[in-house]
């Protein structure tokens, strides 16, 4: 069975102009609410996108839920993750620095795993690794994507089966590897320095 996402967002604006000299580039103060615009706020959400000439950016929200992104204005693609919610996929016309926000559902997904893997420098035993960026396809095929946080780990959801796993971080050797994740678990890794 195929994960099926929603594309269900709305973005709030506030008004702030930016005198003539700093409008080459803009940033977006972006909130991440749970199931409502008035709900708690999100940390650890993954937003990635274009901007409006189509140069890429990412940002993760912080621990109050809000992350800032900047650009070149124009028409903006987004995209927002975090495990155990749906994604959500949107497009915004972004013309000046503001404040935003939007929202997330939690999944409705119930034959879901949940794996916490953490990530380790050098051996399981080595110092954990914040800011690794893991990708891969659960049992169904479906993608993900996580980052792990600063205590090296990330949350990663999917359908369970055989898992394929993809590890990068600047300055370590990307490592592939494949796992059979039958149920909510721990699982851990690790990186080497690159030569």
């Amino acid at each position: 069975m195929k994960i099926v996402y929603y594309l269900t967002a709305l973005l709030i604006l506030s008004s702030m102009a930016l005198p003539a000299a700093c409008q080459d580039g803009i940033s977006l103060t972006v909130n991440v609410h749970e199931e409502a615009l008035d709900g708690p706020l999100l940390s650890e959400v993954l937003i990635t996108g274009l901007d409006g000439i189509g140069n890429e950016f990412a940002g993760v929200t912080d621990s109050d839920g809000v992350a800032v992104i900047s650009g070149t204005p124009g028409a903006w693609q987004f995209a927002f993750q975090k495990d155990g919610y749906d994604d959500l996929n949107l497009q915004y016309n972004a013309t000046q620095t503001e404040e935003t926000a939007a929202y997330l559902e939690k999944s409705s997904e119930a034959d879901q795993v949940a794996l916490a893997v953490y990530v380790h420098e050098g051996s399981l035993d080595g110092p954990i690794l914040s800011d690794v960026q893991i990708t891969g396809q659960d049992g169904d095929g479906n993608d993900f994507a996580g980052i792990t946080n600063s205590s090296g780990v990330a949350i990663i959801s999917g359908i369970p089966g055989s898992w394929q796993f993809a590890f990068q971080k600047d300055g370590y050797d990307a490592l592939y590897l494949e796992y059979n994740a039958t149920q909510g678990e721990e699982a851990a890794a690790y990186l080497e320095k690159a030569a």
